[in-house]
């Protein structure tokens, strides 16, 4: 065969994909490959898992690749993942390290990478991490207990509820508050609690209850879950999920895990229980404990009441007696004083008789008193030159002049001792 003949073999199109296929396996190895999913898609008897590459701070990934397992081999492997100490699901945004096996689709004529098998360690240490992440941002933002710094209601009656609609959590969670006896008000809104939609149902019912809660129609809000897997624990580590509960204005309730486990809206949340029948007996036991209280007050009340009566009928019984005191006091100072007045329009003529009497005495003593008087009864003033009046003979000086009053003259006459 000539060589322009070799040239001009051909292959059918089988054949030649067969060739790349082998040559693609022959000489690409199978390889530990890190990324995150962007998306998984179950189709007939295969999973395919999109697994992307992206810069720091970008949304557009710098590397994709589309991976494939057939659906018996992704069934082992969810088994395995779910029976770890900290299991966990294949979902996006996971961070995966999988061992890559290189393949080419001939049907479709195009490269095609499968999963050998992944590294749950890896995977784990991620999940970890990117949770610690989280859970430090909320930290220095002051978020992780935000929401818990709320007061809770004394009486919280009106609760909205956010769980799986007819699910075992609602059932169980209603019996409980209809149980106590109490007049609940539950206002359910509807979510998936599992699955890549927990997180936009959940944002999408805490907005519609924080709406509700515009008119103060709301005393707290209750998210609860039922059994379920472990696994779907990972979708409450959300950190939109997280901050939305934070800066939610009413306390959040949780009950969406088990005794052991606690995701990370449980630690944002005011109260985290272990599950929806303890989340119900919580509210349950809030509201007797404010009804005992209200009891305790009442009795203390009613003593009060007692005291009051027994001090009223005291208060009573001194006014009372205050009352006919001061009548008694009136009555005795009304005679006291009618005595005084009829003693003051008596007396007051005695009083200026007397008066009189006195004044007429006065009189009598002042016209006795008068020198002209004296001087005509016989009594002589005898005065020295200074005008002074003489009392003795001790007074008079020797060869001194003197004057002598009369009541009919004055004579002058000089002593000699």
């Amino acid at each position: 065969m000539s060589e322009h003949a070799e040239n001009n073999r051909s292959y059918s199109l089988s054949q030649y994909l067969s060739s790349v296929q082998r040559l693609v396996k022959k000489q690409i190895p199978s390889v530990w490959i890190y990324g995150v999913i962007s998306r998984v898609t179950e189709r007939g008897n295969a999973v395919y898992i999109d697994l992307a590459e992206y810069d720091e701070g970008s949304v557009l990934p710098k590397a994709s690749l589309n991976l494939v397992v057939f659906a018996a081999q992704y069934a082992t492997l969810c088994r395995r993942l779910s029976s770890l100490p900290t299991p966990f699901q294949l979902k996006k945004d996971l961070k995966i390290k999988v061992l890559a096996e290189a393949d080419f689709y001939i049907p479709q004529g195009k490269f095609q990478a499968k999963i050998a098998d992944i590294d749950e360690n890896w995977t784990l240490g991620e999940i970890a991490l990117t949770r610690a992440k989280i859970w430090d941002k909320l930290v220095k933002e002051g978020l992780h207990r935000l929401n818990g710094a709320l007061p809770m209601p004394l009486l919280p009656l009106r609760v909205g509820l956010i769980t799986a609609e007819n699910s075992a959590a609602y059932n169980d969670f209603i019996s409980v508050l209809r149980e106590s006896g109490y007049a609940f008000e539950v206002i359910p809104v509807w979510a998936k609690m599992q699955g890549a939609n927990t997180e936009s149902d959940i944002l999408t019912a805490l907005g519609k209850l924080r709406e509700m809660n515009e008119s103060d129609f709301l005393d707290v809000v209750c998210i609860v879950r039922g059994g379920g897997a472990k696994t779907d624990l990972v979708f409450f580590d959300s950190e939109a999920m997280c901050r939305a509960v934070a800066e939610f204005p009413l306390p959040v309730l949780t009950g969406i895990g088990h005794e052991i486990d606690q995701c990370l809206l449980d630690k944002v949340a005011h109260t985290h229980c272990i599950t929806p029948t303890e989340c119900a007996k919580f509210l349950a036991e809030r509201v007797s404990e404010a009804e005992e209280r209200l009891k305790i007050l009442s009795m203390e009340l009613q003593g009060l009441m007692q005291v009051f009566v027994r001090e009223g009928d005291k208060l009573t019984y001194k006014v009372s007696s205050l009352k006919n005191a001061c009548n008694r006091y009136w009555v005795k100072h009304i005679e006291t004083l009618n005595r005084d007045s009829q003693g003051l329009k008596l007396g007051a003529q005695k009083i200026l008789d007397y008066q009189k009497l006195q004044m007429q005495l006065l009189d009598e003593k002042t016209r006795f008193a008068n020198p002209e008087i004296q001087l005509k009864r016989g009594y002589t003033i005898t005065r020295n030159e200074k005008g002074k009046v003489v009392k003795s003979a001790e007074d008079a000086m020797k060869n001194d002049i003197l004057k002598t009053q009369f009541a009919d003259g004055i004579i002058t006459v000089k002593t000699q001792f």
